[in-house]
């Protein structure tokens, strides 16, 4: 029940009850004040019948002669009657024997009763209610009669019908019962004429809460009707479209803020002022391994309660209003790992208060990341520099060998020699080392190298289907299974489509190499906003932390015969498109790649580093 309805309701409940008292006190005082002119009526009654009773005996009634007690009795039945106002009318003497009555035969009759004689022995007139005949309700009026000394020598009585005395009294239901409903109408007319004029407004008040609760600026109050509200809800209306004007400019300018976080590479953090996260930007839950089915403010919440330090930080920053500049801090994750990281705390303020605090954090693995990155480029710049000078002095001597190996080889056909066969074996090993040095020095030298590419639109779909055809028949060999899921409705991607092929072929074929015998590579493409992911699973072994950390490293391999330049062609050229490549391994149950391309980005040519194996 709506609160209007329930306060009408208490008023209305609260005047009835003050009705109801008030008709009560008025009732009680009504009957009180009947009962006294009933008893001061039959007062009058009695004198009246003294008067005319003494008029008629100027004399003691004991000397009365039988004719004037005739014609007393007489008088005193004129006066009485059975249907009439008084019923019976008796004298009697100070021994209380009755004298005279309008009832002759209870002449004679001396009263002995206790209750009797005490109602009879008074001094004054009394007016006392009593049963007459066990069935009417009537009042016994007894009047002393006095001489002239002012002594009592005898009592009239009368039995006086109290019903007659009421003839005019009627109940007072007839009158009270009207009253109720005039007043029950004008209550229920109350009722309604205020729930009209209050429900319509309080209806458009709680529509308009709803509405804005939903965030829905728009709505306006739309009152035709002209009363006390009418104004109240032009001005609500106004400030609705104020207030509808201010959160558009600070939705805009919240995707504004959003977006410039977005498009920073560094972890940025906004803490409310009660230390609960505010904001934050994608690079955040990258860094910090946020698993994709659990929200960030949660998984956030978990590293600060594993964190002391980082808490302190934030604490003092709320606190004390004390900053902090680019600490080394490691954060410990929930899954039991750790970042090394550079942590700073920024506070920002409204109205000289202190209203949250912005911390950045610096991944210093990535930073170390870069710096060997930089070492890399810089070796890279010195080989690049130095293969022209030397590949002529490597590669000749390797190709005289191989010719001079080849007609010893020859020769060796026609000449009878005892272990002629070891000979050969050993000549055949010999060219295939030349083989594998020239092949080598080739590598090296198009990895310095650096190729100019033309780039045009990408089906990745297509391309991924080319590189299965093509490992196909090594899969049967190995007993692998490919299994894929490609999403049709991915947009093109821009790309050197020989290189990227060159990219998923080799992770394709380090996966069969890290199954042992039997297993299963799971080939998934999927599309999320501008970015376009190929996922690469295999069932494999797994890799090691130890690998993990170095498997783009150039020349790392765990194979023997191994160059260890695949992966780091693979990332180089990853990176010349502008994509990502990441993987996730776990000893035992297998590794799983992911490339990371952008959708459609509007680039022409690419400087791409080209590794041809």
């Amino acid at each position: 029940m709506k609160l209007v309805y329930k306060r009408i309701i208490i008023v209305i409940t609260i005047f009835i009850i003050a009705f109801a008292v008030s008709s009560y006190l008025i009732y009680q005082t009504y009957s009180d004040l009947n009962e006294e002119l009933v008893k001061r009526t039959s007062l009058l009654l009695g004198r009246a019948v003294e008067e005319a009773l003494t008029n008629a005996a100027d004399k003691n009634l004991e000397e009365l002669t039988g004719r004037e007690k005739k014609r007393i009795r007489a008088l005193m039945s004129s006066m009485t009657t059975e249907t009439g106002s008084i019923i019976h009318i008796l004298l009697i003497n100070d021994k209380m024997k009755i004298l005279l009555s309008s009832d002759r035969s209870i002449e004679g009759h001396e009263y002995k009763s206790a209750e009797e004689l005490a109602n009879l022995h008074s001094e004054e007139p009394q007016v006392l209610r009593k049963i007459w005949d066990d069935k009417f309700n009537v009042l016994d009026v007894i009047i002393p009669l006095k001489n002239r000394e002012g002594h009592v020598f005898s009592y009239l009585r009368l039995v006086i019908s109290r019903r007659e005395l009421l003839n005019f009294y009627q109940d007072l239901s007839f009158i009270f019962l009207p009253i109720t409903v005039i007043f029950a109408i004008l209550i229920a007319f109350t009722f309604y004429f205020i729930t009209r004029a209050y429900t319509h407004p309080l209806e458009s008040i709680k529509k308009l809460a709803s509405r804005l609760n939903e965030g829905d600026y728009s709505y306006r109050i739309n009152y035709s009707r002209k009363d006390e509200f009418t104004d109240t809800f032009d001005r609500l209306n106004k400030t609705i479209e104020k207030v509808g004007v201010m959160d558009e400019s600070y939705k805009k300018a919240e995707k504004r803020i959003s977006s410039l976080l977005q498009v920073v590479d560094e972890s940025i953090i906004l803490i409310d002022n009660e230390g609960g996260l505010s904001s934050y930007n994608e690079a955040s839950s990258k860094m910090f391994h946020c698993p994709r089915n659990k929200a960030f403010a949660d998984f956030f919440k978990e590293i600060l309660s594993s964190n002391n330090e980082l808490l302190t930080i934030i604490s003092n920053a709320l606190s004390n209003e004390q900053i902090t500049d680019n600490k080394e801090l490691t954060i410990w994750l929930p899954d039991g790992g750790d970042i090394l990281t550079r942590v700073s705390s920024q506070i920002y303020k409204e109205e000289d208060r202190v209203n949250g605090v912005l911390l950045t954090f610096k991944d210093l693995h990535l930073l170390n990341e870069l710096q060997r990155n930089l070492q890399r480029s810089m070796k890279f710049g010195v080989i690049a520099g130095l293969a022209s000078s030397i590949s002529h002095e490597i590669k000749n001597p390797l190709s005289a060998m191989a010719i001079h190996a080849e007609i010893l080889n020859n020769r060796i056909k026609k000449i009878r020699l005892s272990d002629k066969e070891k000979v050969h074996k050993s000549l055949d090993i010999l060219q295939n080392e030349v083989k594998r040095l020239n092949r080598i020095i080739s590598q090296f030298l198009n990895l310095a190298r650096m190729k100019q590419t033309d780039l045009n639109l990408i089906d990745i779909n297509s391309l991924i289907k080319d590189v299965l055809v093509l490992v196909q028949q090594q899969a049967i060999e190995r007993n692998i299974q490919i299994e894929s899921e490609l999403d049709d409705s991915l947009d093109y991607i821009y790309g050197d489509a020989d290189q990227l092929k060159q990219v998923i072929l080799n992770i394709v074929l380090n996966a069969f190499q890290a199954i042992d015998h039997s297993g299963t590579v799971f080939i998934r493409t999927r599309g999320k906003q501008r970015r376009i992911f190929v996922e690469i699973h295999d069932t494999g072994k797994g890799m090691p932390p130890d690998v993990q950390k170095r498997i783009f490293d150039l020349y790392f391999s765990t194979k023997e015969d191994g160059g260890g330049i695949g992966l780091a062609v693979c990332k180089n050229i990853m990176q010349a498109h502008d994509g990502r490549i990441s993987f996730e391994s776990v000893v035992g149950k297998g590794t799983v790649f992911t490339l990371d391309f952008l959708r459609k980005e509007k680039t022409t040519q690419l400087n791409i580093p080209v590794l041809k194996n």
